[in-house]
């Protein structure tokens, strides 16, 4: 696995909420096995004190198949749990590849911090 691979998210949690910063342009299988189970893990360890789960996603210029499976498959964990799922910052590129095969309506989309704090808080 490519070194960057390994440090491709940095996982936060502030209380409810769990945000997972993806830090690489490029998210491709690597990066998306280092994604999927750093996050899962972080989402099994806050449990059903989980309420939202943020994916930012501003720094990322390109994302595979695999990136998107790996979104597909933290928000479907994050369910279990009861919470929901909110995509923050993504690119237009980005966006337009969720609508194209058709899992936008999976999530809650917020371009900047005053709509993630409106779609976070109650």
């Amino acid at each position: 696995m490519p070194d960057a691979a390994k440090e491709c998210v940095d996982v936060i949690r502030d209380g409810a909420v769990l945000t997972a910063r993806i830090t690489v342009p490029d998210v491709e299988e690597p990066e998306s096995v280092v994604f999927h189970n750093t996050v899962q893990a972080a989402i099994d360890e806050a449990g059903p004190d989980l309420e939202v789960l943020v994916l930012d996603l501003g720094e990322v210029t390109f994302i595979n198949s695999s990136g998107l499976a790996a979104c597909i498959k933290l928000r479907n964990g994050a369910s279990k749990h009861g919470a929901r799922t909110i995509v923050y910052r993504a690119t237009k590129e980005v966006t337009d590849l969720f609508r194209l095969v058709q899992v936008d309506r999976l999530y809650a989309f917020a371009d900047d911090a005053q709509e993630l704090e409106n779609l976070v808080s109650p």
